[in-house]
């Protein structure tokens, strides 16, 4: 939803097949649009308003419609609360998600600003805005855990919007593709597991968590945070939960990436990180590598993606065994940047 978008003008064939009724619905019938790049999954488009920018987004075909209150509403409470986020914007009837032939939609403000070039400073940065914003999240009076949602090691949960039956479907199905590289899934989860169960990681309370404080989803315009992006996976974890994908994603294996971004969090966070969450961020890094490696490769049973695939591929192969290999040498970064 940010500036950095692409510029790809819709044609009039798709814009009436698909987009016109959709802004219809919030009176914007005619209203000039440009198609934006960006996002894993969902569809956006810059909608031009007498006012300002909005963004029009058409949800994946995976994202069950009776998840999407619970994304809205948290956005609504964190707009309350004066984060920069995109609350969305309801119709005349008062509805957030209209739904058409083409899908169904959202509207939401544009959030001006970009992502910065990689820093330890902006690593540092957005730690410490993570750690303030579940404090915030901690406020929220959620419903409890999002509808078709899980933790990071419920992968029924996230092979299910495919049909899969459970995650043991699912590597059935993917033995018959890539029966080496399923059976290095299946033998890291069964290890992961063990290890998250050894450190306590069920004994952790549920809170909200973010889950996309990461990559180029957080704005600045010079030295301001001007925008959070994707609410899309927010659902309930423990909070660590939320570091460890943040880790994964922003800072990888790199000793320094991960002192520098821990040193931010653990500065801010209310209440103080535990031992006990400390020591399990490493195996959780392994766990949301697993989970971003099994609901995008799940997805390629219906829709087949070379992209998807390479991405898989290299996570099995290179991102997986390395995050494992280095779980004691995490251990001690981790310690130590959490104080």
């Amino acid at each position: 939803m940010s500036s950095s978008a692409g510029h790809d003008t819709e044609n009039g064939a798709t814009r009436a097949a698909a987009i016109e009724p959709a802004l219809a619905a919030w009176g914007l019938a005619g209203a000039p649009t440009e198609r934006l790049d960006g996002g894993a999954a969902n569809e956006h488009w810059r909608v031009e308003t007498d006012d300002r920018p909005r963004v029009l987004r058409r949800y994946h075909p995976r994202r069950a419609t009776e998840s999407l209150p619970y994304e809205h509403d948290l956005l609504r409470f964190l707009a309350d609360r004066k984060w920069p986020v995109p609350a969305p914007i309801a119709t005349d009837g008062g509805e957030t998600v209209v739904e058409t032939s083409e899908g169904r939609w959202a509207l939401f403000p544009f959030m001006r600003g970009t992502p910065p070039e990689g820093s330890e400073l902006l690593l540092q940065r957005k730690g410490s805005l993570l750690a303030l914003l579940h404090e915030d999240l901690g406020e929220w009076p959620s419903p409890g855990q999002r509808p078709t949602f899980g933790r990071v090691t419920d992968l029924d949960a996230a092979v299910a919007p495919e049909g899969f039956r459970s995650f043991e479907d699912f590597l059935a199905w993917y033995a018959d593709e890539d029966p080496e590289r399923a059976q290095v899934l299946a033998e890291t989860r069964q290890r992961n597991v063990a290890d998250l169960e050894a450190h306590g990681y069920g004994d952790q309370p549920d809170t909200a968590i973010y889950y996309e404080c990461l990559g180029a989803n957080v704005l600045f315009v010079e030295d301001t945070v001007t925008g959070l992006l994707d609410f899309d996976m927010a659902h309930e974890d423990a909070r660590v939960a939320d570091i460890a994908r943040s880790l994964v994603i922003d800072c990888g294996s790199d000793n320094q990436k991960v002192r520098s971004w821990l040193a931010g969090y653990a500065a801010h966070a209310s209440p103080r990180l535990t031992g006990d969450e400390v020591e399990l961020i490493p195996p959780l890094m392994v766990a949301s590598e697993l989970w971003n490696t099994v609901a995008p490769l799940s997805m390629c049973a219906q829709r087949p993606s070379e992209a998807l695939l390479k991405s898989a591929h290299t996570s099995i192969d290179h991102r997986l065994p390395l995050f494992e290999v280095v779980q004691p040498h995490l251990a001690r970064v981790t310690s130590a940047a959490a104080g």
